[in-house]
C-alpha cells in the first residue's frame, strides 16, 4: 500500500483525542529490543482489518501488524523501537484512518479506535 504524498489531518478534535491517549510509543521491533509498547483497541462496531506503521520519512508502509483481523472489544500489543512514526488502520469498509507524526518513545501507551474516530479520520 503506497503513502500518500500530501498529509492530511484528523478533525481537532480527533487529534487532540488521539495523541491524548497514546502520547508515545509504536512500530515493530522484530529484534526484540523494545522501547515500549502500544496496545490498539477496538471501540468501534468495525472489524479493523490492517495495522501499519513506518517511519516519518519512509515511502512505504511497513507490513500489516494484525495476524488476523481484529473485532469489537478486541485488542493487539506491539512492542516498539523509539523512533517518530505514522500510524495507518483499515476497517472492514476499506476506510483508512491515519495519524501522523508520532514521537512514540520508551511508554506503554494505549490507541482505542470508536466509530468517531474511523469518521474523522478518513482520507
Amino acid at each position: 500500500m503506497g503513502r500518500t504524498s500530501g498529509r492530511t489531518t484528523l478533525g481537532l478534535i480527533g487529534s487532540i483525542a488521539l495523541m491524548a491517549a497514546l502520547g508515545c510509543g509504536v512500530g515493530p521491533d522484530p529484534g526484540g529490543n523494545a522501547d515500549g509498547t502500544i496496545t490498539i483497541q477496538n471501540g468501534s462496531t468495525h472489524v479493523l482489518t490492517a495495522l501499519h506503521v513506518a517511519p516519518v520519512d519512509q515511502l512505504s508502509w511497513g507490513p500489516n501488524l494484525l495476524p488476523d483481523v481484529l473485532f469489537t472489544n478486541e485488542q493487539i500489543t506491539v512492542l516498539v523501537s523509539c523512533s517518530t512514526y505514522d500510524v495507518l488502520v483499515t476497517d472492514d469498509l476499506q476506510r483508512d484512518c491515519v495519524l501522523f507524526d508520532l514521537d512514540l518513545c520508551f511508554t506503554d501507551q494505549v490507541w482505542v479506535i470508536d466509530n468517531f474516530t474511523l469518521r474523522t479520520c478518513v482520507y
